[in-house]
């Protein structure tokens, strides 16, 4: 499947991607859509879509770009098409387009008992598989384990955590914490 990146949506595709972006994360670990925007507006998101040959939406990827940094905060591909090779293209794409910036993302970690362990199995694989590797700690982001993952690159937790005091204020900031099991070998 040839895709390619845009930021200027049409109204049918940005529709797709809002109902994407509902229904392809748990609401645990949504961020309010108007907040998404505001942060655009402001230009320390981009809210991109993957877009077929036909013109559909056949994914999304929600950024924050803080310093050097660049957190994939929202990536998803539609079902009907998963496991056709779309997501590691688009993963491919976005590591060029944001080539001068770490970048980082975060997965639900599959080291704690979990019911959906297999699908964050398969997950942590699909990110190691485009090149993608674990840093020595979790976070504890509103309550649920991730596990931060970069491509070539390192990002302190540090660095992570001022991403979210520096854009979001130190409210936000308050609910993403170091995991206890992540301490470990943190620098």
């Amino acid at each position: 499947m040839d895709i390619r990146i845009t930021e200027h949506l049409t109204k049918t595709q940005m529709k797709d991607l809002i109902k994407l972006y509902r229904s392809a994360f748990p609401a645990s670990e949504k961020k309010p859509f108007w907040l998404i925007r505001k942060k655009q507006r402001e230009g320390i998101s981009e809210i991109l879509g993957l877009i077929d040959r036909e013109e559909r939406l056949v994914g999304l990827a929600i950024t924050i770009a803080w310093q050097d940094l660049l957190l994939l905060d929202y990536f998803a591909i539609v079902k009907d098409i998963r496991g056709q090779g779309c997501g590691g293209q688009a993963l491919r794409l976005l590591q060029e387009r944001y080539r001068d910036r770490r970048l980082f993302l975060e997965i639900e970690t599959p080291d704690v008992p979990c019911e959906n362990l297999q699908q964050r199995l398969q997950r942590r694989h699909f990110y190691q598989s485009c090149g993608m590797d674990s840093m020595d700690y979790h976070v504890e982001l509103f309550g649920v384990e991730m596990e931060i993952m970069t491509f070539q690159c390192r990002v302190g937790f540090d660095e992570y955590h001022a991403i979210f005091s520096q854009v979001y204020g130190k409210r936000f900031a308050s609910r993403v914490t170091l995991a206890a099991e992540g301490e470990r070998g943190v620098n």
